[in-house]
């Protein structure tokens, strides 16, 4: 992924998987991942990068959780799926294709499970490069984590942070947008 695609939003979405109330407590370093995902969320809000939001059998696992919820704002539409791959809902895919992306970025639980098998489908079908921001993603155990995070990279996922996104997006410092998001880069 060449600097002027990064650099160009209209491209990229952020997909936050899962991030639900009755899961997030349960992931090791869970506020940690959900803090920063709020920090992307309001990033995103911030310089119009689209978003979508999953959630996992919204009755069984509960909403998005609430502090996520509020930093999405107008953003915040979930999309329930029972899939683990968010691919295997049709509304989703349908709202990927609506928005004409090239790059998805992705926050969210389970690492190994939704996370991992979100990022695989279109890899294999090579019609999105994918970011995972290794710092918002999470799995129950440190093990379950880093072995989701070193597949996705083996199939070409970009393995990224949550201060590296916003470093590249901006592109450069002393403008409007920096100014926006600094307090985020803190």
């Amino acid at each position: 992924m060449d600097q002027e695609e990064v650099t160009h939003r209209s491209n990229v979405a952020v997909v936050f998987i899962d991030i639900q109330d009755k899961l997030q407590p349960a992931i090791h370093d869970g506020d940690q991942v959900l803090a920063n995902s709020i920090k992307v969320a309001q990033f995103c809000d911030r310089l119009g990068i689209p978003v979508i939001v999953t959630e996992q059998y919204p009755k069984g696992l509960g909403q998005t959780k609430p502090e996520l919820q509020e930093a999405l704002g107008d953003g915040y539409a979930p999309i329930a799926k029972t899939e683990f791959s968010c691919f295997g809902c049709q509304e989703f895919v349908d709202k990927i294709a609506e928005m004409d992306l090239d790059v998805i970025a992705v926050c969210g639980m389970e690492t190994h499970i939704c996370v991992l098998q979100t990022v695989l489908a279109p890899l294999e079908s090579q019609e999105l490069e994918v970011m995972v921001l290794a710092d918002c993603v999470g799995s129950r155990t440190p093990l379950n984590h880093q072995l989701g995070l070193d597949r996705m990279r083996d199939e070409g996922a970009i393995i990224s942070s949550m201060e590296m996104f916003f470093y590249e997006y901006l592109g450069k410092a002393k403008t409007d947008e920096h100014k926006a998001v600094f307090d985020l880069l803190k």
